[in-house]
């Protein structure tokens, strides 16, 4: 076995829950899908996120494989605010170097992120549609040569719009979205 075959059998694995003991201490899925919703309907008062149309239940036949009997199977979209960036007008030098840190898909690591060669200015951030994302939030490429490349944000940070952020819901562990995708990256493309 290979050290990535060795890799991938330890994430898949984890991600059907069967690497660690389940707790009943630790409650379920459902109480924290709960929680959630909550959560979001106070982001959603306080204009910090919109109102979504609620997503459909998983179907039998969407699901994988069968997971301990206190998870929940949710959509990603339940997991976190999610969104992605965009690139301010390159011919308004207005909008560059300043001091928010501006990432582009070739700057994802496959690890965290504390470091990015290119800045936008406040005025950006205020006239375009670039959302400045938390440290702890999930990146993805989705398209291009970078595509499925991912990294964890170390600092806050801007995205262009070839990447995905996801800013996790409380009670969502940033490192276990990352290494669902990370065991599931050659399902995106």
């Amino acid at each position: 076995m290979t050290p990535q075959e060795l890799k991938n059998s330890i994430l898949q694995l984890a991600i059907q829950g069967k690497l660690v003991e389940q707790r009943p201490e630790e409650g379920t899925a459902e109480e924290l899908f709960q929680k959630i919703q909550e959560e979001k309907q106070r982001l959603i008062a306080e204009k910090k996120i919109k109102k979504e149309k609620p997503l459909p239940e998983i179907t039998e036949d969407e699901k994988p494989f069968d997971i301990p009997e206190s998870w929940k199977w949710v959509r990603l979209g339940n997991c976190g605010s999610w969104g992605s960036g965009a690139t301010p007008s390159r011919t308004n030098s207005e909008y560059y170097g300043g001091t928010i840190p501006w990432l582009k898909t070739g700057d994802l690591n496959d690890g965290t992120i504390t470091e990015i060669p290119e800045y936008i200015t406040e005025l950006a951030l205020e006239k375009t549609s670039v959302r400045l994302n938390p440290i702890g939030s999930v990146l993805m490429a989705m398209y291009g040569a970078t595509i499925g490349k991912l990294g964890i944000l170390g600092i806050e940070a801007t995205t262009n719009q070839a990447c995905c952020a996801c800013i996790p819901y409380e009670g969502i562990y940033n490192k276990f979205l990352f290494y669902f995708f990370d065991g599931f990256s050659n399902s995106f493309y």
